[in-house]
């Protein structure tokens, strides 16, 4: 009935034939001794005489019983194969005629089973599986923004998110000069155009977009409604810019989602802030699994080629998973958000510097 353990049913049809065939052999042979041994004299003379009355029905009786009980049995283990063969035909047939119906669940999903089949093969079980994680993805999504930011996104938006990189101007010291007396004169300071880098070294940047406009948002809207939050909105009701940290990061596949998620609904604070921060590890065991998250970073050391912005690929060694949720006023939470988060430790640039 399955791929592991599979009763074989001809051959408890076939034990179940032999054992009543010992049963009536065994009753043959117990008819063919009882008759060479009845009347049989057991002794001569008058001892032979009280032997042969005291003894003879007890030993008729002996063999009578004997065979009786030793046929029984055969006949009891005989009925037992059959009753089994037959409950496993029955069991089978059940399960059979059930999968099969179209009101079952995998009838629902489009698993159909070849005749003669009970369980669905490989290929039917995975689109099963596959059907069950594309709908709690589904769940998530309706949620909040988890999915849509770190999850459903293309390379390119992840990179879009990051924005560009802005230039600012500073002043720099001068050395001073020497007047014609030889003492040193006060310069001021050189107005000089770099690269915009927060505390740790990494490229500030504006005019991200939103991974919720969806990939075609080029097309679709122009700025400043292209560097808006999809979400987020002031106190006065106007739109505010879209934000994000230094790295722009999401999942690989849904399943790593679902996975991650289950392990973090498990383990939500009783009270806010409803974060739960924890790592890979935890969810799938030892290992690093950095080939189940994809992110990108701007170069901080060559920020843009001309027009052209230079990213750097996360490495996501020493990550960790955060997940965010709020009350659903239901006693229950939803997802927020949840996304990994790289170590900067294991981004860091030597132009940077190290921590």
């Amino acid at each position: 009935m399955s791929g592991g353990f599979r009763a074989d049913r001809e051959a408890l049809g076939q034990a179940g034939r032999k054992a009543h065939e010992h049963a009536e052999r065994v009753e043959r042979h117990s008819r063919n001794l009882d008759s060479r041994t009845r009347g049989k004299v057991l002794g001569r003379g008058k001892l032979g005489q009280v032997v042969q009355k005291a003894v003879r029905p007890v030993i008729d009786s002996m063999i009578g019983d004997m065979s009786k009980a030793m046929a029984g049995a055969h006949r009891s283990i005989g009925r037992g194969l059959e009753i089994t063969k037959k409950n496993l035909d029955e069991a089978e047939s059940a399960v059979h005629k059930s999968l099969m119906s179209n009101g079952t669940s995998l009838g629902k999903h489009g698993v159909k089973l070849a005749p003669g089949q009970s369980v669905p093969g490989k290929k039917g079980l995975r689109a099963l599986y596959q059907r069950r994680v594309d709908e709690r993805i589904g769940e998530l999504e309706r949620q909040g923004h988890g999915v849509g930011r770190h999850l459903k996104v293309t390379d390119q938006q992840l990179k879009d998110r990051l924005g560009r990189p802005i230039e600012e101007t500073v002043n720099v010291p001068q050395k001073p000069k020497l007047n014609d007396r030889g003492f040193p004169v006060k310069q001021p300071p050189k107005q000089v155009i770099r690269w915009a880098k927060d505390e740790d070294g990494f490229i500030r940047s504006n005019e991200k977009i939103d991974p919720l406009h969806g990939p075609d948002a080029h097309q679709r809207l122009s700025p400043p409604q292209l560097y808006y939050d999809k979400e987020k909105r002031d106190r006065h009701g106007n739109p505010m810019n879209h934000t994000c940290d230094r790295y722009s990061t999401a999942f690989k596949d849904k399943e790593s989602f679902m996975y991650a998620e289950r392990y973090a609904h498990d383990r939500i604070p009783a009270g806010p802030p409803y974060e739960v921060k924890f790592s890979p590890s935890d969810v799938w065991g030892p290992g690093g699994h950095q080939g189940k998250f994809r992110g990108y970073y701007i170069d901080p050391d060559n920020p843009m080629s001309g027009k052209k912005i230079n990213y750097r690929e996360v490495n996501f060694k020493g990550a960790e998973i955060i997940a965010v949720y709020r009350p659903d006023g239901k006693g229950g939470f939803n997802l927020h958000t949840m996304f990994p988060q790289p170590s900067t430790r294991h981004n860091r640039t030597r132009h940077q510097g190290l921590l």
